[in-house]
C-alpha cells in the first residue's frame, strides 16, 4: 500500500469555454478533403451554448460499444433539438495504459463526427485527464459557455435517450443540469423537525454551516457515527459555532433537526444528487448552499473536536497539521509537497510565500470551473508519521535545513518525482508541473516502509 496506506490512516482566453481549453491552442476536425485538419479552438467552440468533453480510449471495449449511442445523441440534440452542442474527444490518459498511437486514433475519428484534441497535445490529455478526475471511461464532462461544469458524467443520459421510451422526452430536457451543483439548502425543504417533535422554519438555518446527514438509526454503524458526531455537534453549539445538522432519519433522540417524513421525495432527489450508495455519509454545505465537501464522515472521526471548523477548502495546506476533510483526496489526486521541517522560521515563511500564489491559482480555476482541483498544494512544516513515511517512501532522506519538493501522482501506481532544482521559487514550482505535464521528469515509484513491509508479512 506503500505510502497510499499511510494516508488513508492518519493566461486565459476570452471566450466562454475556452478558458477550459487555455492550453490547446488548436483542435482535430474532418477537412474538406475528407480528411482530418487541425482548426482554431476559439473559433470552433466561442459560439456554443454546451461543450462536452469526451474521454475515451480506442483500448476500451465500453468506449466503443458507448460510441455508436452517443453519435446518435449528438445528432439528435443538434439537428433534431437545435441544442447548441460540441463534443470534443480527448484521449484519456489512464495510469498503467499505453498512450492512444496514431492508427487508433485515426479509427476513433472515423467513427466521431466531433471534434478532437490532437493525438501529439500529450500534456493537454494529461492536463485534462487530471483536471476532471477522470476514474474510468468513457466519461462525457458537460460544461458550459462559461467554461463552468453543468453535469460531470452524462453518459448515462446517453444510454437513456438511446434505450428507454422517454428518451425522446429527455432529449429535450438537456443541457439536465446535476443536482449538486444547485442551491443544496433549498433542496432540503420549507420546515424540520427537533426531536421532540416541534417544528422550525428554513429560517433557523440562516447565517450557518449544514450537516446533511444520511444516515439510519436502526443501524449499529450509524449508530456509532452519530455518536461521535453528537459530540461535536454539542462542542460546537457550546462556542457559538454556526453549526447545524439536517438528519434524513428522525429520532426523538437527536439532538439535531430531520427532515419530516412527508419529504420523501426531497430526500429521494438529495440522495440521488451526491449518489449515496451506503450509510452514514454527511455532507457539509456553507450557508449559502454550496457543497463544502463530502468527506463529512471522515470529518467528524479526524477532528472530532471540530478544531477545523467550518472545514472549508484551501489552496494549501500543511502536511503537518492534515486538515481531515483533505485526508483521502491526496491517494486519488496529484500532490505536489515542499518539506521544510527542518529549515529555519524565515526559510518555512518563504516557502509558503513562494507556493501559494500557484496554489491559489489552480484553486481559482477549479473553483470556476466547478470541478475539484486537479492538484493538490502542500507543505510540510513539522515532522509527524506521515512526513516520516513521505521521506522513506521517497527515499529524500532526513530533513536538513534546504527546502525539498516532491510531486506525488499516486493513482498512477504509485508514482512520484523529485525536483533538483537549487532554488524554490514560484517560477521553479511553475516550471516542474510543467515539466511533469510534458512528461520530461524521472518517474519512480514510492517504496514501503520496511516496517510496514513486514508487520504486512507476518
Amino acid at each position: 500500500d506503500r505510502f497510499c496506506g499511510e494516508l488513508a490512516r492518519v493566461s486565459r482566453v476570452e471566450v466562454g469555454t475556452e478558458r477550459i481549453f487555455v492550453f490547446v491552442v488548436t483542435l482535430w476536425e474532418d477537412s474538406v478533403s475528407g480528411g482530418k485538419e487541425e482548426v482554431g479552438t476559439a473559433a470552433k467552440l466561442k459560439d456554443k451554448a454546451y461543450v462536452a468533453i469526451f474521454f475515451g480510449a480506442a483500448w476500451s471495449g465500453s468506449c466503443k460499444q458507448f460510441l455508436p449511442p452517443l453519435v446518435q445523441v449528438y445528432k439528435k440534440l443538434i439537428e433534431e433539438k437545435g441544442k447548441s452542442l460540441e463534443i470534443v474527444y480527448v484521449p484519456a490518459s489512464v495510469p498503467g495504459r499505453t498512450p492512444e498511437d496514431e492508427a487508433s486514433f485515426k479509427e476513433m475519428m472515423g467513427i466521431m463526427p466531433w471534434l478532437a484534441v490532437p493525438l501529439h497535445r500529450r500534456p493537454i490529455h494529461k492536463k485534462l485527464t487530471r483536471r476532471f478526475q477522470v476514474r474510468q471511461i468513457p466519461m462525457l464532462v458537460l460544461l458550459d459557455s462559461n467554461g463552468k461544469t453543468v453535469h460531470r458524467d452524462i453518459t448515462p443520459a446517453v444510454t437513456h435517450i438511446v434505450e428507454d421510451a422517454d428518451g425522446d422526452t429527455f432529449a429535450d430536457q438537456f443541457p439536465w443540469t446535476e443536482k449538486r451543483y444547485t442551491n443544496i439548502k433549498q433542496m432540503l425543504g420549507e420546515s424540520f423537525l427537533k426531536g421532540d417533535g416541534s417544528s422550525v422554519s428554513l429560517k433557523e438555518l440562516d447565517g450557518k454551516y449544514i450537516g446533511v446527514l444520511f444516515s439510519a438509526n436502526w443501524h449499529w454503524h450509524c449508530r456509532r457515527f452519530q455518536q461521535l458526531l453528537e459530540y461535536m455537534y454539542e462542542k460546537l453549539k457550546s462556542e457559538g459555532q454556526p453549526f447545524e445538522v439536517v438528519d434524513m432519519d428522525f429520532s426523538a433522540e437527536m439532538r439535531w433537526l430531520a427532515m419530516p417524513e412527508s419529504s420523501y421525495e426531497l430526500k429521494q432527489k438529495l440522495g440521488e444528487a451526491f449518489r449515496v450508495e451506503q450509510c452514514p455519509m454527511l455532507i457539509i454545505i456553507d450557508p449559502e448552499g454550496n457543497v463544502v465537501t463530502t468527506e463529512g464522515v471522515e470529518i467528524v472521526n479526524k477532528d472530532s473536536e471540530g478544531e477545523c471548523f467550518p472545514w472549508t477548502p484551501k489552496p494549501l495546506y500543511d502536511l503537518f497539521t492534515l486538515e481531515p476533510e483533505i485526508l483521502g483526496e491526496m491517494n486519488e489526486t496529484v500532490t505536489c509537497v515542499i518539506l521544510c521541517e527542518g529549515c529555519d522560521k524565515d526559510t518555512k515563511a518563504l516557502v509558503q510565500e513562494q507556493m501559494l500564489p500557484i496554489a491559489t491559482e489552480y484553486f481559482d480555476e477549479a473553483k470556476a470551473s466547478g470541478c475539484e482541483a486537479g492538484i493538490l498544494f502542500f507543505v510540510a512544516t513539522e515532522t509527524n508519521d506521515v512526513v516520516h513515511q513521505l521521506r522513506v517512501s521517497c527515499e529524500i532522506g532526513e530533513a536538513s535545513n534546504t527546502p525539498q519538493m516532491v510531486l506525488l501522482d499516486i493513482p498512477d501506481a504509485g508514482a512520484f518525482y523529485v525536483y533538483d532544482g537549487q532554488s524554490i521559487t514560484t517560477d521553479d514550482i511553475r516550471g516542474f508541473l510543467q515539466a511533469y505535464d510534458e512528461e520530461q521528469l524521472e518517474r519512480r515509484e514510492l517504496q514501503e516502509d520496511e516496517e510496514d513491509a513486514q508487520q504486512d508479512s507476518k
